[in-house]
């Protein structure tokens, strides 16, 4: 299968060196930075233009990979530049996470089979990124022709195939935006917080950072409701009481988001068997009863 590449950043070039070692033949690679798409052809010793032609017409699927406000007007250039025979039947996949495969219209009106295909991964790191598309999930949505071709391409990861509705597809990615990004931003108030107690920064990350790492590790191996612990995990009011009355002094800011979590922990305990109806009365009488 001859596939191409619209975008080299991080994604798609992780994404177009995981599939050539997978055995698929990447053909064709268009970027708006010449040195990124030169840097790819190194990484995959391959000799290709920097064009968009290239990659149309030599490829059975091609991935955009594209930030989300670039992907519809890319698809828009695509359907207005080339010839409809050139479209029709090939497979288009963008990466978004968020959005559907609506704004790969244009593409499917001229023939086109389209879905969206996203790796339930991060990718920060530009020179091993590939690897963590090995045994992988993705998220999909679009037709079933372009559903057969990602299960093919999935397949030969060594991944999963997870199939999202339309409708559903801004909460699956709200769902994968609060499990990583905004565990860097936990990560973030943290260290504010330990920063404030006089501790440095060093300290502040090495110290926690096992933490962090092990409750993952108990999420993984006991699932997240027995990998809970903790004073709401105990029913210990009057920690949590402490806890607020000393962020409400040293950091304002946190206290709402301290409150919010702590309400939703307390949901997570009382499945986990923990709590009492006085613990979970006193609890939330002290981090405020949901509106």
């Amino acid at each position: 299968m001859n596939a191409g590449i619209i975008g080299a950043g991080k994604l798609g070039s992780a994404l177009a060196i995981a599939l050539s070692k997978a055995g698929f033949c990447i053909c064709g690679i268009y970027s708006k930075s010449e040195e990124s798409c030169q840097l790819l052809c190194r990484k995959l010793n391959i000799d290709v233009a920097n064009n968009l032609g290239t990659v149309v017409r030599k490829s059975d699927v091609i991935f955009v990979c594209l930030p989300d406000n670039d992907i519809e007007n890319m698809a828009l250039r695509i359907a207005s530049h080339f010839e409809p025979e050139l479209i029709r039947s090939k497979v288009f996949f963008h990466v978004s996470g968020a959005l559907t495969t609506e704004v790969l219209k244009p593409l499917e009106n001229l023939g086109a089979f389209t879905g969206s295909f996203h790796p339930i991964q991060t990718f920060a790191d530009r020179e091993n990124g590939w690897e963590k598309l090995y045994d992988c999930f993705f998220g999909f949505e679009g037709c079933n022709e372009a559903g057969e071709c990602a299960e093919t391409i999935v397949g030969r990861l060594n991944g999963r195939l997870i199939f999202i509705s339309k409708e559903h597809k801004p909460l699956y990615h709200a769902a994968a935006c609060i499990i990583s990004n905004y565990t860097v931003t936990l990560f973030h108030i943290m260290f504010k917080m330990l920063i404030r107690t006089g501790m440095n920064e060093d300290a502040a990350v090495n110290a926690f950072m096992p933490l962090l790492k092990n409750t993952v590790d108990n999420i993984e191996g006991l699932g997240y409701i027995s990998a809970l612990t903790g004073p709401i995990s105990r029913g210990d009011h009057k920690v949590v009481e402490q806890h607020l009355k000393s962020l409400s002094y040293e950091i304002p800011e946190v206290e709402d988001i301290y409150r919010l979590l702590g309400r939703e922990t307390v949901d997570i305990a009382l499945k986990k068997g923990n709590l009492n109806e006085e613990d979970v009365l006193r609890l939330n009488g002290v981090l405020g009863n949901k509106g």
